[in-house]
C-alpha cells in the first residue's frame, strides 16, 4: 500500500497511545484516548474516524498534505519530544477565517448521528486555518449565543458565564480533519481534565500566529492537524 500522509495518520489513528492537536497557537483542541477505553471507528473514502465517549477525531486525506517531523523540549523530562504537523500549503488550508461571533447552523458533519441537528458558532479566533467552534441543542446558550453574534469573542457580555454554565461541545475543523470535546469546560480556576479537552488562551492568541515560533514549518505551509506519537517511538520517520 502507498505509504503516503494520509496513510500515515490513519496508523497512527489507530494506535490509542497517539495523541492529536488541532488549532492555532494560544487556541487548540486535544484528543487522546486510553487503551482499554471504548472506541468506535468507522472508516471510509479518504476518510477516519475514532470516537469515544469523552470526544472525537476525525481525519480527511488530502492530496497536497505535507508532514514535518519535529522535536521540542520537555516541559516535565530533560529529553525532546518529538510531535508531527501535517501542513498544507496556505492556499489549500484557507477556511472562512472569521474574527467575530459566526452561527454556522447544524453541524451536519457531527462525528455522533445525534448533534448532527445541533448548532454549530464560530468563535471566530481560528486565524483563516481552523474553525473554532461550540456546538450546543440547549435553547438557552443557542440564544446566548445569537445575542453576541458579530462581537468579538473576549468582549461579548455575559458569554463566558453562559458557555461554562451550558457546557457546549467544542469542534474545531481544518482543511485536514475536525477534533471534538464532549468533556466539561474547567472554572477559570480549575484545570483541564484529563482525555480530551480545548484551550483558548487570549494572550497567546494576540499574537496572531499559526503556530509556536518553535515549531519549524516551512515557509508558505499551514499546519491542520498535529500528531503527537508514543515516546517509544511510534510512526516510522518520514
Amino acid at each position: 500500500m502507498t505509504d503516503t500522509p494520509f496513510m500515515r495518520l490513519r496508523l497512527a489513528a489507530l494506535d490509542p497511545r497517539t495523541g492529536w492537536s488541532l488549532g492555532v497557537f494560544g487556541g487548540i483542541a486535544e484528543f487522546v484516548r486510553a487503551p482499554d477505553e471504548p472506541v468506535d471507528i468507522a472508516e471510509g473514502e479518504g476518510r477516519l474516524d475514532v470516537v469515544t465517549e469523552r470526544g472525537g477525531l476525525r481525519i480527511a486525506a488530502h492530496p497536497d498534505a505535507v508532514l514535518i517531523d519535529y522535536e521540542m523540549p520537555s516541559r516535565h523530562e530533560a529529553r525532546r519530544v518529538r510531535a508531527l504537523a501535517c501542513c498544507l500549503p496556505q492556499i489549500q488550508a484557507a477556511r472562512a477565517g472569521r474574527a467575530v461571533i459566526t452561527e454556522l447552523g447544524p453541524d451536519g458533519d457531527a462525528l455522533r448521528e445525534a448533534e448532527r441537528g445541533h448548532v454549530l458558532f464560530d468563535l471566530g479566533i481560528g486565524l483563516g486555518a481552523v474553525e473554532a467552534c461550540v456546538r450546543t441543542g440547549v435553547p438557552d446558550l443557542i440564544a446566548a449565543l445569537r445575542a453576541v453574534e458579530g462581537q468579538d469573542m473576549f468582549a461579548a457580555p455575559g458569554l463566558m458565564g453562559a458557555v461554562i454554565a451550558h457546557q457546549p461541545h467544542r469542534v474545531f475543523m481544518s482543511a485536514l480533519g475536525r477534533i471534538e470535546v464532549y468533556q466539561p469546560i474547567p472554572p477559570p480556576d480549575g484545570r483541564s481534565p484529563d482525555g480530551p479537552h480545548t484551550h483558548v488562551l487570549p494572550k497567546l492568541l494576540a499574537h496572531r500566529r499559526t503556530h509556536a515560533a518553535s515549531i519549524p514549518i516551512p515557509e508558505g505551509l499551514v499546519p491542520c492537524l498535529s500528531i503527537h506519537p508514543p515516546h517509544d517511538g511510534g510512526m516510522g520517520r518520514a
